[in-house]
């Protein structure tokens, strides 16, 4: 097997949606196995010191060693670490794609946006339903917002599987709805999961936006300037803004330039006066390793003439992937998937009214929300159902997108929430029981969509049973 082979493999939906639960495994088997070391590693504070220097000193005419460091870095726990800095990273990404669908995507028009975007608000108000028939008094009723979401990671992974007995157009459909859902998502956490504001500082954070925005209309084309502003302005303002931090990433996402630098004539025209220079060196010895300087200034001229005709946001689009599927997301599902059951049974934490009103959501509200609201639009001619696809299929598509996992997760982290020591531990009970009706449910409406989807498509999509 050849590099390109396992670029591909680890590259692939199934792969990354493979890891991701395995982490969520290995969460919820740690977190139950060894407590106390999983609460210590990912909850307790932690202090970071960097460049340890002994020094000779008397204390009350006694030498002892005393130890100083040239820095220390406290940290109130590594899962907030994760969740309100790498996540920031995750949900920029989310940012650019969304803007990217809308411009230039599934989501580009009214007629192809209406149908997608109507069936995730179906997926989202049937679960948020369901939720608040269980929950609707107190702590608990904050989490009306958990079982709205979708894992676009899972469920592309889950529908890849299906390649040949689906169409395209159903794959397609569920992006294009799973990226609505995470706009959908997106807004829940702004408008209702802040509990406080400090306006000042999200002024200055919004100013940064602003500045983001004027900078991309004024075709400032690099990229470590967004990211500068993104980091200095936007993000660690809304860190002490009280809006959820992730927010700075999406609308950092949404201001990315979105222009190529030059038109592919252009660079073609530009790239092929390099060549030529290029070429009339063929011959240059390259001494080990080292290349003439005129070949040196050729590739340097090459590499910038790139950087400059290239897409912005989705280069870093492409350059972030493998990372956020790789090492954010399993890093994210190791610091939030464990839950400890402590003496309460399995089926004791799933018959909870939180792990009920979360679970039932996902794995029914979702494909009935999904479905009613599909052919709703479809008989009022508001929208057409894709190119072969069959209505089985987009009930089978429905359980699929209700694999919550990613977003799920993290609403329950902001949605219970809270500095009330009264509540605190009535909280720590609900996201413990949201979570493993989260992955519970998400595990199960794999299952379903998968053996549904396989049962009413024939060996080759578009061939019904």
């Amino acid at each position: 097997m050849n590099y390109n082979s396992v670029k591909s493999i680890i590259s692939s939906a199934a792969f990354t949606g493979g890891l991701l639960f395995l982490s969520a495994l290995a969460a919820f088997i740690w977190a139950n196995v060894s407590p106390e070391t999983y609460t210590w590693f990912w909850s307790e504070p932690h202090t970071l010191n960097i460049g340890t220097h002994m020094e000779k000193v008397l204390e009350n005419g006694v030498e002892v060693d005393k130890v100083s460091y040239f820095m220390s870095i406290s940290i109130r726990s590594l899962q907030l670490v994760v969740n309100d800095l790498l996540m920031v990273i995750f949900f920029f990404s989310v940012g650019v794609e969304i803007k990217r669908e809308l411009i230039a995507g599934k989501l580009s028009s009214f007629k192809k946006a209406i149908l997608p975007i109507g069936a995730a608000l179906g997926g989202m108000i049937v679960p948020a339903l369901i939720y608040y028939a269980f929950d609707h008094e107190g702590l608990a009723s904050r989490g009306w917002g958990i079982p709205m979401a979708t894992d676009i990671a899972f469920s592309l992974a889950v529908i890849s599987l299906l390649s040949r007995r689906v169409p395209l157009s159903l794959k397609i459909f569920l992006m294009a709805l799973a990226v609505a859902d995470d706009l959908g998502a997106i807004s829940v956490i702004a408008f209702f999961y802040t509990d406080h504001l400090n306006i000042q500082a999200l002024l200055i954070g919004l100013a940064g936006v602003l500045l983001l925005f004027i900078a991309n209309r004024a075709k400032v084309h690099g990229k470590g300037f967004y990211y500068i502003v993104g980091v200095v302005l936007v993000w660690s303002q809304f860190l002490e803004s009280g809006v959820h931090a992730t927010i700075a990433g999406i609308l950092t996402g949404f201001a990315f330039p979105s222009n190529v630098g030059m038109s592919p004539s252009d660079y073609v025209d530009k790239a092929q006066k390099l060549l030529d220079k290029l070429k009339k060196h063929e011959d240059d010895k390259i001494i080990k390793g080292v290349p003439s300087e005129e070949v040196a200034h050729v590739y340097t001229k090459l590499k910038a003439l790139t950087y400059k005709a290239e897409n912005p946001m989705m280069a870093a689009e492409h350059s972030m992937a493998p990372y956020i599927a790789l090492v954010i997301m399993p890093i994210f599902a190791l610091a939030n998937a464990g839950v400890i059951l402590g003496d309460m049974s399995f089926m004791q934490a799933v018959g909870t009214p939180v792990a009920m009103g979360v679970g039932l959501g996902l794995l029914f509200g979702k494909p009935i929300g999904i479905f009613l609201v599909t052919f709703l639009f479809v008989k009022l001619g508001i929208g057409k159902l894709p190119d072969g696809v069959k209505w089985k299929q987009i009930l089978g598509m429905g359980f699929i997108a209700g694999m919550g996992f990613t977003m799920s997760i993290f609403v329950t982290e902001l949605a219970f929430r809270t500095n009330d020591l009264s509540l605190m531990q009535m909280a720590s009970d609900y996201m413990n029981e949201a979570k493993l009706a989260i992955l519970l449910a998400s595990f199960v409406a794999a299952v379903c969509g998968y053996v549904f989807l396989m049962m009413c498509s024939g060996k080759k999509h578009g061939e019904e049973c």
